[in-house]
């Protein structure tokens, strides 16, 4: 059976990737960190924040876990002592150390697509955390992956998505003024999340991206995302020019797990359409 840890258990992306877990590796044993809210799945759960070390190493010499995945907020000096206690850790215990990193880490390059050999180059503060850790773990670590993605859209069970900010203005009957410029491939979390737990069990090590086969510009894809809930496509006003390629090509992620997790543009919007907790934003 594999011994799964998950710190950060209770976000967005961990609510779509505790199922995908599941199915990928069949019988396994999920334990999750949290610190305020709790995930809506069933494992087992203990409460620590990036701070305590003492709390998640002992959890961590009891699961003795196989793949340990660090999804946990936080830019600061606690996180990266986390992610570099978890570097260390993971050579002495020799578990399969996931780092879920963003397009952020190379938000230095606007005007070209993403491959996953590209290094990290950052002009954004967030970036410039995650381009740290991804540094502090190609030079010490040795079995690992990071996982790099942009935009996804979906329903979460502890905050609002971007996508329900977005449709709760379309259902408002008010105008919303997007940009032009900005490229992303956007996936549906779950598709996200099938991905990478796919990823997972074919136990990838390096750089990972995560992104639908196609892409678009931001205003673009919204309003083919309003108008599937029924909103008016005009409701969305263009605005000024913002180049940004946020494109991140999933190259040696399609190579490793086959072109049956590949997902178009048009799959996302569908599949964000039939979600049952969005069904409220159907005009």
């Amino acid at each position: 059976m594999k011994k799964v840890l998950i710190l950060g258990s209770s976000g967005w992306i961990a609510h779509y990737l505790i199922p995908s877990l599941k199915k990928e590796f069949g019988d396994c044993h999920i334990v999750g960190s949290v610190v305020n809210n709790r995930p809506d799945h069933n494992i087992d759960i203990f409460q620590a924040s990036n701070d305590q070390l003492e709390v998640i190493d002992e959890q961590i010499i009891t699961l003795n876990p196989d793949i340990v995945i660090n999804m946990t907020r936080g830019e600061d000096d606690n996180a990266f002592s986390l992610h570099k206690y978890l570097i260390e850790k993971s050579q002495t215990l020799n578990f399969h150390y996931n780092y879920f990193s963003s397009f952020n880490a190379v938000d230095g390059n606007v005007e070209n697509e993403h491959y996953e050999d590209e290094l990290p180059n950052s002009q954004t503060e967030y970036g410039e955390f995650k381009a740290k850790c991804e540094s502090e773990l190609t030079r010490y670590g040795d079995n690992f992956s990071i996982f790099r993605f942009g935009a996804t859209h979906g329903w979460a069970p502890n905050s609002q998505t971007r996508t329900e900010l977005f449709l709760e203005v379309m259902l408002s009957g008010e105008s919303l003024t997007i940009d032009r410029g900005v490229l992303q491939n956007r996936l549906a979390t779950n598709h996200l999340a099938n991905m990478m737990a796919a990823v997972l069990q074919r136990k990838g090590t390096g750089v990972f991206h995560f992104g639908a086969s196609d892409g678009s510009e931001e205003i673009d894809f919204l309003r083919n995302l309003a108008e599937s809930f029924g909103h008016p496509r005009e409701q969305i006003i263009e605005g000024g020019t913002n180049i940004c390629n946020a494109l991140m090509i999933p190259e040696r992620t399609i190579k490793l797990i086959g072109s049956e997790y590949e997902k178009r543009e048009e799959e996302t919007v569908f599949a964000v359409r039939h979600m049952i907790r969005l069904a409220q934003y159907i005009l």
